[in-house]
């Protein structure tokens, strides 16, 4: 039964995932390209998003959100980082419209990477500090959260977060929204193809604030702080 399940996931519920990208962004591609503004291609990436999502939770063995208080305002996103699926998860927390910060290799993929140079998001390797920080600026004034996953690499579900995101927020005075992600790494692996059905669980600490981590270093102990919130909530998870 199990492998029937992961065959229905992979075959069906994965194939009607990459038509359900592919089709509906030749279709929106025009009216995006005539309307000409970042804000709507945002706009569309969530609603591609809340599509995975949904794709997501059938193929799971149930799904669940917990939702934090959202800061008035926007935000830093940090989310832990272990499947290629986090990046649509987001979207279930009613995230909108936001910048994402990733890698870019995802910026070279048919598709993805017209949507996401379009959208205005960031392509980490090729971007200095510097230049991020002001991009981030330039989002944050029209109204945009921003979107980190700190370990960087989803191989290991283990690593260390890196203090980008927090001088970041420390930086642009923004408060730090923790996000936990648990199962997606069960359901599909880095590395891996099939989806295998797990339980996914999705939860959103309340936000913490670079004020209250003064001194130079101050950056680096909240991210410290961030990722024992979030990892001491997987780990917790992970054993049930």
């Amino acid at each position: 039964m199990e492998r029937l399940r992961i065959c229905f996931n992979t075959v069906f519920l994965g194939g009607t995932a990459l038509v359900w990208l592919a089709v509906s962004t030749l279709l929106a591609a025009p009216f995006l390209l005539i309307l000409r503004r970042d804000s709507a291609v945002r706009k569309f990436v969530y609603i591609q998003s809340r599509g995975i999502v949904f794709l997501i939770r059938l193929a799971s063995k149930g799904l669940r959100v917990e939702k934090a208080p959202r800061p008035e305002g926007s935000c830093v996103i940090v989310a832990n980082h272990a499947s290629a699926l986090d990046l649509y998860t987001i979207s279930a927390f009613g995230f909108d419209n936001v910048i994402y910060v990733t890698k870019g290799w995802v910026f070279r993929l048919p598709f993805f990477g017209y949507v996401m140079n379009a959208a205005g998001y960031i392509d980490a390797e090729k971007t200095s500090p510097q230049k991020m920080l002001d991009l981030c600026k330039k989002a944050v004034e029209k109204g945009c959260d921003v979107v980190l996953f700190p370990q960087g690499s989803r191989k290991d579900p283990y690593a260390r977060f890196k203090s980008g995101a927090f001088y970041l927020a420390e930086q642009l005075q923004l408060p730090v929204l923790p996000v936990a992600i648990v199962g997606t790494q069960k359901m599909l692996p880095a590395g891996e193809w099939k989806i295998k059905p797990a339980r996914i669980k999705l939860k959103s600490f309340p936000v913490m604030s670079p004020k209250d981590y003064t001194g130079e270093l101050g950056h680096l102990r909240m991210a410290q702080d961030v990722k024992k919130q979030i990892m001491d909530f997987v780990n917790k998870e992970n054993e049930k």
